[in-house]
């Protein structure tokens, strides 16, 4: 009987353990074919998985060349590229019974993309009290904007008390005149990445239903330094009656670059961030 007692507890030991071992038979393999973007100068970190097999795994490169800055730290790509351009190469895992996988990945470095600033303006007529909403794109590292926003006054008007941040945490001022809205803005004891709400306003027309016609320009302010943009939303109201009937739609943007801040380049009264 104690033969068959220590028996018995000993099966339920091992069983007790089969929760850290891979289901008997699985293969082992490298999960994913491919890696996200890295930026040039911005902090890359991204795990590679492996399955199957039996645990611990040994992640190695076998063949190419990883991007200058970034290293195979463990199972993860970690580092900070400093030099743009596709990089490719194969990584190879290895599991406690020496079976091992490979598995090719291409990993592409560029330049940070800009940041830029969207309204949603509609491209058809409006005739009732519309909210336009200001987002951010490519947010990394933002503080903050300033923004100048023009439209045409014979056919709408802001209106009053309708400028407003789009959430909690970010400091707003704003100063409206006929036909233009100025935005001074910044997140408050942080930074913003990625796409964010940041503010919007109500416009009204006054002449009927009409197009919604914004020239917009803005400055930001990031961890990288300066910005600008001039951007075009909505569509043109048409101006003859050939082009009431055949008007094309205008969105986009017209111009942006990175510089230092400078009194040629930054919007009236900037001089820090908001």
């Amino acid at each position: 009987m104690r033969a068959l007692g220590a028996a018995l507890l000993v099966a339920l030991l091992l069983s007790g353990c089969t929760g850290d071992l891979n289901t008997p038979g699985e293969a082992l393999r490298i999960l994913g074919t491919g890696l996200p973007p890295a930026y040039l100068g911005q902090a890359y970190d991204e795990p590679v998985q492996a399955v199957g097999g039996l645990r611990p795994y040994d992640f190695a490169l076998a063949d190419g060349a990883l991007p200058p800055g970034i290293q195979l730290q463990g199972g993860t790509l970690r580092g900070t590229p400093s030099k743009t351009g596709r990089y490719t190469f194969t990584l190879q895992v290895t599991d406690a019974n020496l079976s091992k996988t490979v598995q090719k990945y291409t990993l592409a470095v560029s330049e940070l993309p800009p940041p830029g600033l969207t309204l949603n303006a509609p491209d058809t007529q409006v005739d009732h009290r519309i909210t336009l909403r200001a987002q951010l794109t490519n947010g990394r590292g933002f503080r903050g904007l300033r923004t100048e926003i023009r439209w045409d006054p014979q056919r709408f008007e802001l209106v009053q008390g309708s400028v407003r941040a789009s959430r909690q945490g970010l400091a707003l001022l704003h100063q409206a005149g006929s036909g233009q809205l100025q935005v001074a803005l910044a997140p408050l004891g942080t930074t913003l990445d990625g796409e964010a709400s940041l503010f919007q306003f109500d416009l009204q027309p006054t002449a009927g239903a009409s197009y919604v016609k914004l020239d917009v320009q803005t400055e930001f302010m990031s961890v990288r330094g300066h910005d600008f943009a001039q951007t075009s939303e909505g569509r043109q109201p048409p101006t003859t009656p050939a082009e009431a009937g055949t008007g094309t739609t205008g969105t986009g943007t017209t111009g942006t670059g990175t510089t230092d801040a400078t009194p040629g380049n930054a919007l009236p009264g900037s001089g820090g961030t908001p």
